[in-house]
C-alpha cells in the first residue's frame, strides 16, 4: 500500500471517528480540529496528483466532516487573528467540493471569506494561494466575483456569535 494511501485510510477513519461523535457539537479547537488539521497540512504540501487520489476517496458523509472542519476554522481564526486556520478549512473544503453540491460549499467559503477579512487578509491572495495546490480554484474564482451582498455569511444563513470559548460563526439554518 502506498503511502497516499495510507493517508487516505488514516483520514477517511478519522472522519468517521468525527462523524460519530457529535464533531459539530465540541468545543474549537477540539481533538478531531487537531487531528484533521495535521493531516491537511501534510496534503497541502504534496502534489496536485497526490491530493487528488485523496479528493476523489472521500465523499458523502465523510466529505460533509471536511465542510464542518472547514466552518469550525472561520471560527478559530477570527479567535486567533490567523489566516492559517483558514488556510487548512479552505484546502478541506475544497476536497470537500468534488463530492457535493456547490450551493453547500458557497455557504461555508461565506464563512472562511468573512475570516479572511476580519484577520486583515486579501480573499483573492489567499484563495489564489490555496487553489494552487488542488485544481478547484474555479468555484473559487466565482465565489469572489458575487456581489459584496452574496457574499455576505447573512446571505449564507449564518451569523456571528460567542460562546464560553469565543468568537463563533453559527447557523441560522
Amino acid at each position: 500500500m502506498t503511502n497516499i494511501q495510507n493517508i487516505l485510510n488514516s483520514l477517511i477513519a478519522l472522519l468517521k471517528l468525527a462523524l460519530n461523535s457529535a464533531y459539530y457539537q465540541q468545543s474549537i479547537p477540539g481533538k478531531f480540529d487537531e487531528e484533521i488539521s495535521d493531516i491537511i497540512v501534510d496534503l497541502s504540501g504534496r502534489d496536485n496528483k497526490e491530493v487528488e487520489i485523496i479528493a476523489s476517496g472521500v465523499s458523502g458523509d465523510d466529505g460533509r466532516v471536511l465542510g464542518l472542519f472547514a466552518e469550525r476554522m472561520a471560527s478559530l481564526a477570527v479567535r486567533q487573528n490567523s489566516i492559517e486556520p483558514v488556510k487548512r478549512g479552505l484546502f478541506a473544503l475544497l476536497i470537500y467540493a468534488r463530492s457535493e453540491d456547490p450551493r453547500d460549499v458557497l455557504l461555508v467559503l461565506s464563512l472562511l471569506h468573512d475570516a479572511v477579512l476580519k484577520v486583515g487578509y486579501t480573499p483573492q491572495k489567499v484563495f489564489d494561494d490555496v487553489s494552487a495546490s488542488i485544481n478547484v480554484g474555479a468555484i473559487l474564482n466565482e465565489f469572489l466575483k458575487r456581489s459584496e451582498d452574496d457574499k455576505s455569511i447573512d446571505a449564507m444563513g449564518y451569523k456571528e456569535s460567542k460562546n464560553e470559548g469565543g468568537f463563533l460563526y453559527v447557523r441560522t439554518w
